[in-house]
């Protein structure tokens, strides 16, 4: 006779009038659940498809740098463990322990080796400087788009460096060239940019300057040709003579000691309605004509990707797979855990044939976040 505590009566709840209907209770609140988790991941695949659809360059570029078949290999573990997963609740429900206990501990392993896979992924990228937001080009990547040589140009072209300079500059210094307080300052009234002359300007917006360097006074990176390494010198000076429009200090003077310049306040603040992030050169139907440039170099999978021009703020792409398979990870880590306390309730015995709804609902959130994945996969490493 079995003992009283593995009977359904003994879980039952006292607001609940039978185990069915507390069954039933649990079933819906866990799909309410899950349907929260649907739409967390719903809000970041929107954003995804947004940036996508304006900026395909950078998806096709950041994607190259995705190992597709570590991607692979833990899509098939993650398939392999909801399979497992799926035994287990069966297993439970046909009372069967020692299968249970089997394929709960197989789904756990399933679950460490995915995170062992991504940990190596991660740290590989970290390593290289394959990172979100300013960390992308304070690597190599930053050092491969500085040009070699003495700078020669012509006279600079105040209105393609007016179009350059709202495509990239105006991110951080405003349409106005006013600043921006937190992102970069302002060049109407700068004294160490009105210390230089032309090609000193063209020469320091090539290299830029690092938050580390101690002559950087706002403690704000400033990367090489502001983060879009296809910009050519005589780019640069376009920009440089569009810049000298909007100066009011005297460019005759020459600052010798830089490290005395004192950060800038933005002159007036201007709200700004919708990002300045250039769009594609096609739209969402096309390419950029930065990603013919890239293919023209030769790109191809068998090409070290650092070594080729990158399409303006390439580092989105990886915000974007840092933060949603970061989440994911999360997600799996959790359910490590929770599979973890299924099994050493199971090998206590807890659960049977008339009890094993914790198993039942567990497995339903790890179906969640293997199917999670199976789009994760796609989206940014195959397409």
């Amino acid at each position: 006779m079995a003992d009283a505590s593995h009977r359904p009566e003994s879980h039952l709840a006292h607001h609940f009038d039978s185990t069915r209907q507390q069954f039933s209770a649990g079933k819906l609140g866990m799909w309410l659940f899950i349907a929260t988790e649907i739409l967390m991941f719903g809000g970041l695949f929107c954003v995804y498809a947004i940036m996508r659809g304006n900026h395909p360059e950078i998806f096709e570029f950041g994607s190259r740098f995705l190992d597709r078949t570590w991607g692979f290999i833990n899509t098939m573990v993650l398939i392999f463990s909801s399979f497992t997963m799926a035994l287990a609740v069966r297993a439970a429900a046909c009372n069967q322990q020692r299968q249970l206990v089997l394929f709960l501990t197989l789904t756990i392993i399933c679950g460490v080796d995915f995170m062992v896979v991504k940990y190596v992924e991660y740290s590989h990228k970290i390593e290289e400087h394959v990172v979100w937001g300013a960390g992308f080009y304070e690597g190599h990547h930053a050092l491969a788009a500085v040009e070699e040589g003495p700078v020669e140009i012509a006279a600079g072209n105040p209105a393609n460096g007016k179009t350059l300079f709202g495509a990239g500059c105006a991110a951080c210094h405003g349409r106005g060239a006013e600043g921006m307080k937190g992102l970069g300052p302002s060049l109407r009234d700068n004294v160490f940019v009105g210390g230089l002359d032309d090609v000193g300007f063209v020469e320091f917006l090539k290299v830029g300057r690092p938050m580390d360097d101690p002559r950087n006074t706002t403690g704000i990176l400033m990367p090489p040709k502001g983060g879009n390494p296809l910009l050519s010198d005589q780019d640069l000076a376009d920009i440089v003579a569009h810049v000298r429009d909007y100066q009011t200090t005297d460019t005759s003077v020459v600052v010798a000691d830089v490290q005395e310049e004192a950060p800038e306040e933005p002159v007036e603040e201007e709200e700004i309605f919708r990002s300045v992030i250039p769009l594609a050169a096609a739209g969402p139907a096309g390419l950029a004509e930065d990603l013919t440039t890239v293919r023209s170099a030769g790109f191809a999978p068998t090409v070290p990707p650092e070594t080729l021009p990158m399409p303006r703020n390439a580092h989105l792409f990886f915000a974007i797979y840092f933060c949603m398979t970061g989440l994911h990870g999360v997600h799996v880590l959790v359910g490590i855990g929770v599979i973890s306390w299924l099994r050493a309730r199971a090998v206590r015995g807890d659960f049977s044939s008339e009890y094993y709804t914790p198993v039942d609902f567990v497995g339903l959130y790890w179906h969640v976040v293997d199917i999670i994945w199976i789009f994760l996969f796609p989206l940014l490493y195959l397409i």
